[in-house]
């Protein structure tokens, strides 16, 4: 009886053994996966940590000369540093962040009194992308901080609000004026031959444009032939009427080799002579008006402001490099010269034509021009053509008055967009005596602009700084947008580093850091695989963290 109750309770007491043994297995188990769970996130956590500190202290170093000039952030861009070289200085800060014992006491004798907690191994870092600067959407972002920061949004919605709200029937009455001297100068340019002709033929005047020495019919004296104006303009151009041409700058800017393919340009944007971008401009409908011409009208606006602060212009005298920065955005020719040249072409062909649809409708001036124009074609013999020669009257007079208003421009002056009797500068009895001097004596007339680059009302004149706003706006965003880095590459090469090259400014990356960190049950989760990281058959977890990094 002792002996069976012996060997039952002895069956006992091992069962209580083995279910204890079980539990505290249990619990080791636990404990270990608990540990190991913690060091799994809790070495993401030191990574990341580490891996922020690290992009903080590359994108330390960034590129201050692009910054202090053009308020633009970017690493690099010098000396060819690249995507290369920001992931070798990378992974040598991370290195240091991730170091688990100070330099000093890497060889000291007693390197244990610093625990390993993650003892991570086979790190590794992989640059998974890289964006530019150049890039549109990290150019935009950069565009949008600096607006927000200077505080110039409001200068932009007031100018889209004013091009916007142009009055519609203005709009058509200008175009209706723009088909009928279309008209008139086709058949102006098929008499010029014939009227040239007869004048070499039938007049005593001298080859190079001298006065008429004979007398007409009515044995009064000729009038000197206002046409004469026209030669002098074609000879010697308008910039040598309107500014000094030889203090001009004749740099020859280096555009950049774009890598985006270029897009098409929009409809309306084409035919860059002042006429065709007067016209075009005026032409849309309503539609056009408000959608195409508009459309991407913030992008371009944006950048606008942009370069009306940071770009040079003539009148502006900043931009030591670039001293016609916004000029160039305007017609993309190299020439700093030629670019300041085809403003003064367009300013000058615009206001041409709005001063001639003033001069055709003045009853004074057209009165004055009849009587010349009868002279004239008395003298050449040519009475079928006294329209014609009249209406080359008022064209020679809406081009003088044109030379002073561009002249007053170009000195910092306001011009009223629309001429009438007490604005229009030149007299008729000063038409065959225009010049140089004259046109800058008549500039002195205009009131000076009281803001560079605001747009204020239109019935007030217009300054330099606003006809170079209104010409920007004709240009598709990436015209704009290419030779804008076009001047900024160019300008940072000529006043710091000859190396720089702003399509290796890097702005954001994207890293990819895997690493591995041993497992205290390795044995019993082999092969196990998670989203993000797996347990190799040596014992050890690796794990991958991606960091986004860059200018927000």
């Amino acid at each position: 009886m002792m002996r069976s109750l012996c060997r039952e309770n002895g069956m006992e007491d091992g069962s209580i053994t083995v279910f204890m043994t079980f539990i505290f297995l249990l619990l080791f188990t636990l404990t270990g996966a608990a540990l190991d769970s913690a060091r799994y996130f809790g070495s993401g956590g030191y990574v990341t940590t580490s891996a922020y500190g690290a992009d903080v202290a590359v994108y330390g170093e960034y590129n201050r000369e692009l910054f202090t000039e053009y308020g633009l952030f970017g690493y690099g861009g010098c000396n060819g540093k690249g995507g290369g070289d920001w992931l070798e200085r990378y992974e040598e800060i991370l290195s240091d962040n991730l170091r688990e014992r100070p330099v000093s006491q890497e060889k000291s004798i007693l390197p244990g009194r610093y625990a390993s907690i993650y003892q991570m191994s086979a790190i590794s870092t992989q640059l998974e992308e890289v964006h530019y600067l150049t890039e549109e959407k990290y150019f935009r972002k950069q565009l949008r901080q600096w607006i927000t920061t200077e505080g110039l949004r409001d200068m932009t919605k007031s100018l889209l609000g004013q091009v916007r709200g142009t009055d519609r029937g203005q709009r058509e009455g200008l175009l209706d004026d723009m088909e009928q001297n279309d008209r008139l100068q086709k058949a102006k340019e098929s008499s010029d031959t014939k009227q040239a002709d007869q004048g070499e033929e039938k007049s005593g005047a001298d080859a190079d444009g001298g006065t008429d020495t004979r007398q007409n019919k009515g044995g009064n004296r000729n009038k000197e032939n206002p046409l004469e104006f026209v030669k002098e303009l074609m000879r010697d151009g308008v910039l040598s009427l309107v500014c000094d041409e030889t203090a001009l700058c004749e740099r020859q800017l280096e555009a950049r080799e774009a890598s985006a393919v270029e897009n098409e340009e929009l409809e309306w944007t084409k035919g860059k002579s002042g006429t065709g971008i007067l016209k075009k401009f005026l032409a849309q409908s309503d539609s056009m008006w408000n959608d195409e011409m508009l459309d991407d009208q913030k992008k371009k606006g944006e950048l606008i402001v942009y370069a009306m602060d940071k770009l040079g212009s003539y009148i502006s005298h900043q931009g030591e490099a670039v001293p016609y920065g916004l000029e160039y955005l305007v017609s993309g020719k190299s020439s700093q010269k030629d670019a300041f040249a085809s403003v003064v072409s367009r300013l000058f062909t615009m206001r041409a034509l709005i001063n001639f649809l003033y001069v055709e409708k003045d009853p004074i001036l057209l009165s004055q021009s009849l009587e010349t124009a009868t002279a004239l074609a008395a003298t050449l013999m040519a009475e079928a053509f006294i329209p014609v020669i009249q209406h080359g009257i008022l064209l020679v007079l809406a081009m003088e008055e044109a030379c002073v208003d561009v002249t007053a421009l170009l000195l910092g002056r306001r011009v009223p967009v629309l001429k009438n009797q007490s604005n229009f500068q030149m007299k008729y009895a000063q038409i065959c005596t225009a010049g140089k001097a004259l046109f800058r004596a008549k500039a002195q007339n205009y009131p000076k602009a009281e803001s560079a680059t605001r747009l204020t009302d239109m019935r007030s004149g217009l300054g330099y700084m606003q006809y170079l706003w209104l010409m920007l706006l004709m240009n598709t965003w990436e015209d704009l947008y290419q030779r804008t880095l076009d001047v900024i590459q160019f300008d940072l090469r000529e006043q710091f580093n000859q190396t720089f090259s702003i399509d290796k400014c890097i702005c954001s990356t994207r890293v990819e850091i895997t690493y591995s960190i041993p497992v205290l049950l390795s044995g019993l989760a082999g092969g196990l695989v998670s989203e993000r990281g797996k347990i190799s058959r040596n014992g050890t977890l690796q794990r991958r963290i991606c960091v986004v990094y860059g200018y927000t």
